[in-house]
């Protein structure tokens, strides 16, 4: 077995003074989403009027497969598993963000409404909710369950699914909407 010897500061000052000439390569930052990420219209609840609080017919017969058992994800009958991973893995162009902290519960329902009734309109085929982890919370994660309630409620929502790690992981979905 060989010891590792601790670096001398003469053998650091050697390595810089040999490398000093030397210019790194210059490569691409590569990920593994392939997605085209372009220009994602962020939304704040102030850009919403405030008329009154509309509602959509719900679906009180909860059709549909939540593919993780913590709800994190969730797709209407009809929608392959495949599309869902593509969601997860940023493959659909994400048109509109909106974030929803510091809401009150009542305001945030009726924002995430006008938000996908908007984006609808636009001919989104996906957006992005930031709803927060929750654990600030004294009531715990409110926010992120009306949330997901809403999504799996709302005829216009195909599927949706917790962001990557690097996008809010856990305190964010992306939402696929249907195509109007």
């Amino acid at each position: 077995m060989v010891k590792k010897q601790k670096h001398q500061p003469l053998d650091d000052h050697l390595f810089r003074q040999e490398m000093a000439g030397v210019v790194p390569l210059k490569t691409a930052p590569t990920t593994g989403s392939k997605a085209p990420r372009t220009a994602i219209r962020k939304c704040k609840p102030e850009d919403f009027s405030a008329s009154p609080e509309f509602s959509y017919p719900g679906s009180s017969d909860n059709q549909g497969h939540t593919d993780a058992e913590d709800g994190s994800s969730h797709r209407k009958n009809g929608i392959q598993k495949r599309t869902v991973q593509k969601l997860k893995r940023g493959r659909f162009k994400l048109g509109a963000e909106l974030d929803l902290h510091n809401l009150t519960l009542e305001k945030g329902h009726s924002v995430l409404l006008e938000f996908i009734a908007e984006s609808q309109s636009m001919s989104l085929e996906s957006v992005r909710v930031i709803h927060g982890k929750g654990l600030r919370s004294e009531n715990g994660p409110r926010l992120k369950l009306m949330t997901r309630q809403l999504l799996r409620d709302h005829p216009q929502v195909l599927a949706y699914t917790s962001c990557k790690p690097a996008d809010g992981g856990d305190g964010a979905v992306d939402v696929l909407l249907k195509s109007s």
